[in-house]
Parts: structure tokens; C-alpha cells; sequence
């Protein structure tokens, strides 16, 4: 029997760089990266927001170039294309929905799964504002009873707790208007970019005990808890190693251009490592200035612990910390910091580990470095949402959902067979 095959897309675009891998996924599951393009944002896409469309469609099209040549594909032959979406304008939301089992012997079936779920999807989002994901977090049966699949148990009330995250409709228009002007024809699957990152670098056992994923970009810091295999909190801070820049260059008086390109090419990491005691950084023609490490080193530390102490009391106040079995998980360029995983102990009181991209039978390879995981899991949202639309198995409750406006389904993580049971959305 043939195999068949179908090519994805995913597409990043960040403060820092445009991202587009191209995936081949075949009927045995097995999905693998055949098409890589990279190419630096220029400035173009800062905090998740496009500030320059012309500079924005340049950049784009030479990734998908460089993306199409190296597998000997074209994007445009994708079944999916999916788009990782940030930004300070993401907000989330744990909405609630209930639904009364009324067939004959009370007993929970796709149609009452996907009613809860409607219902607690009606909270109201404001007009100017677009539903990207929703996940179920949780069942509740006859309020008291907590599940995670519902399916085929008996019942008269099912509750659902659903993790919703939205962002400003103008905002994400501009990207979908980006990708036509690249010559695309549908829109792309949204997801948000922590929980992108989620689907490439957490394990089961993180997801199923409680994990903290923290992704540190240039431009932003996405965070996302999850337990149970349900999510509990996520969100985005506007800040990212653009802000470790300008406070360097404020704080020790150096150009900011100068404190990008320590970043950028890594020396500030590399000194770290080595415990270099000084860091030469130009003056000018021909001069140069030696800075003691730990000058950096403490204004590098003061970012980080702040952000995290924000993150901390942010989940906190909502008493998720103790539902964190499986400790935290750094990605993004942060994670190349090796104060990153120290700070993140002192705060959390949590084990920490690096999240890398990572596939059983090694597709990710050209790939593993942190700061693609939130491109790697855009390539595996997207092959999830590939499998759900090529199902036979598929239910008519079923592509109902997959067709409305307002969500993408999603099993999150979950095997292929639990989709239409959980009927996550």
C-alpha cells in the first residue's frame, strides 16, 4: 500500500527573524523537515506587531525562497499552512460552559462534548479582538466529578473549563494580509506562539504532572502552565533581548547597535561561559573599551529575575505554582543564557531544563537549537491540524468545528484517536 504523503508549512515571524520550515508528513505519522528558510526580520516586526509591511513582504518571500530551494518544493503545493502569532495585545481567558445530558441513559457523547464547549466559548470578546485558540483545560461531571475525557461516562450535567487566547483582529489581519501578498491564497491556522512552543519541546510527562514553559525571544517573553494535559495560564511579556540591549547600552553607555551585536553573535554568551573577566566593545575608529563581565552580568541578571518575578506572581495569584510537578522549560534565544536556568531556580523554587526541539525519529535535525522551538512546533500544530482534516473517522460535529471562524481544533498532543472523542478545540 502507498503511503501518502502531504507537504506543511509553518511560518514564525519574529522580532529577531522570519522563520519558514516546510514539513512532509506521510499516512504512518512520521513527519520530517524538507525545507528550511531564515532570513533577519530588519526591523520590521517588533513585539509580535508588523511596523514596516514592505520591509516585512521582503523578508518573507527570501525565507520562503530559500525554504522552497532547499526542498525542492513550493510552499504554495502545502495542504496546511500555519502561523505562530505574539505579541502584548495577546490575552487569554479560562472560560466555563455546562450542558444538561438529557438522552435516555445519560450517557456523555460528541454532541453534549461540543455543546459545553460552544457555551463557554460565548464569553464576549470585544468587538475589535479575534478568538486564535481554545483549549479544554478540564471536565467537571455533575460538578464534582473532575475528567479529562469525558466520553461515554453517565452524567445529567457536563461542565467544560476552556483555556481561550485572543489578540487584536487588525494586528493579526496585517499578518494574513502579508502572507496573500506573498502569494498565498488561504489563510494560515493561527496559533499562539506559546503554545507552539508547547507542541515542540514538551514531553508527555511534563504535560501530564505540570510544566512551566517560558519562551524568551527578542521582542517578547511568552509563558505557558499546563496540567493534566490541560492548559491553565498562558500570556506574553513585551520583553526580550531587545530590552537586555537597551538596558546594557543605558547602563553602560555603549551604542545600542553595539549591545545588539554582543546578542546577536553570541559573545555575551560565550564570555559568560568561559568566565571571561572583560568584554572589548568598539569606541569608535579604531578603539576599543574593555567592560568587566560582571558589569553586564548584573544588568542581564536584574532583566531576567524581574521578568520572572512578574511571571511568578502572575500565577501565583491564579494558584497554579503548585500544579508544576514537572518544574520549567526555557526556550527561545533566552535559554542560550546561562544565568537563564540559575535565575529561574532562585524564583520558582522549581527544576528547570532547556527546551530544544525534539521528534522520535530525529526530523528536527538542522533544527535543535531553542530558538527554533517555537518554528518546529508551528511545523507539528500544523501536521496536527492536517491529520484531524484528512481523518475518515471525521464526524460531522467535527467539521463543524474544524470549518467555524472562531477557533482551531486541536487535540493538543493527544493521540489521533482521542480527537473526536475530546473534540478539543
Amino acid at each position: 500500500m502507498f503511503q501518502q504523503h502531504n507537504i506543511i508549512t509553518a511560518i514564525e515571524m519574529g522580532t529577531s527573524k522570519i522563520c519558514v520550515l516546510i514539513g512532509e508528513t506521510s499516512s504512518d505519522e512520521k513527519l520530517a523537515v524538507i525545507g528550511f528558510g531564515e532570513c533577519p526580520s530588519n526591523n520590521s516586526v517588533i513585539k509580535g506587531e508588523i511596523v514596516d509591511m514592505d520591509t516585512a513582504l521582503e523578508q518573507l518571500t527570501k525565507a520562503i525562497a530559500q525554504a522552497d530551494e532547499s526542498s525542492n518544493r513550493a510552499i504554495n503545493d502545502s495542504n496546511i499552512i500555519a502561523l505562530s502569532i505574539t505579541g502584548a495585545s495577546i490575552l487569554s481567558y479560562q472560560g466555563s460552559g455546562t450542558v444538561f445530558v438529557h438522552n435516555e441513559d445519560n450517557r456523555i457523547g460528541d454532541e453534549e462534548i461540543a455543546t459545553a464547549v460552544q457555551n463557554a466559548q460565548s464569553n464576549n470578546i470585544p468587538y475589535d479582538r479575534t478568538l486564535i485558540n481554545s483549549f479544554d483545560s478540564y471536565f467537571l461531571l455533575d460538578g464534582q466529578k473532575r475528567v479529562r475525557n469525558p466520553i461515554d461516562m453517565i452524567a445529567h450535567k457536563l461542565e467544560v473549563c476552556i483555556h481561550a487566547v485572543h489578540g487584536k483582529t487588525n494586528q493579526i489581519e496585517n499578518f494574513y494580509s502579508l502572507l496573500r501578498d506573498a502569494g498565498f491564497d488561504d489563510d494560515p491556522a493561527p496559533v499562539f506562539s506559546g503554545i507552539a512552543s508547547a507542541y515542540g519541546v514538551l514531553t508527555d510527562e511534563e504535560k501530564e504532572n505540570g510544566a512551566l514553559l517560558l519562551d524568551m525571544g527578542a521582542g517578547t517573553c511568552e509563558y505557558l502552565a499546563i496540567f493534566n494535559m490541560g492548559i491553565l495560564a498562558s500570556g506574553v511579556l513585551p520583553v526580550g533581548f531587545e530590552h537586555l540591549a537597551n538596558d546594557l547600552s543605558l547602563g553602560l553607555d555603549l551604542h545600542i547597535s553595539d549591545c545588539r551585536k554582543l546578542f546577536q553573535e553570541g559573545t555575551i554568551v560565550e564570555h559568560i561561559q568561559q568566565r571571561k573577566v572583560f568584554v572589548e566593545t568598539p569606541t569608535g575608529p579604531g578603539g576599543v573599551r574593555k567592560i568587566p563581565l560582571a558589569s553586564f552580568e548584573k544588568i542581564i541578571d536584574l532583566r531576567l529575575r524581574e521578568t520572572f518575578q512578574i511571571i511568578h506572581a502572575k500565577l501565583a495569584a491564579q494558584n497554579i505554582l503548585q500544579n508544576l510537578g514537572s518544574g520549567g522549560i526555557i526556550s527561545g534565544g533566552g535559554a542560550s543564557l546561562p544565568r537563564s536556568s540559575e535565575l529561574f531556580r532562585e524564583v520558582f523554587h522549581l527544576p528547570v531544563r532547556v527546551g530544544q526541539p525534539f521528534a522520535s525519529n530525529g526530523a528536527t535535525a538542522g533544527i535543535e537549537d531553542p530558538r527554533y522551538a517555537t518554528a518546529w512546533g508551528t511545523l507539528k500544530f500544523a501536521e496536527e491540524f492536517n491529520q484531524i482534516i484528512n481523518s475518515k473517522q471525521k464526524t460531522s460535529i467535527a467539521e463543524k468545528i474544524l470549518n467555524s471562524a472562531d477557533g482551531v481544533a486541536s487535540r493538543f498532543l493527544r493521540s489521533l484517536s482521542d480527537v473526536y472523542k475530546s473534540l478539543k478545540i
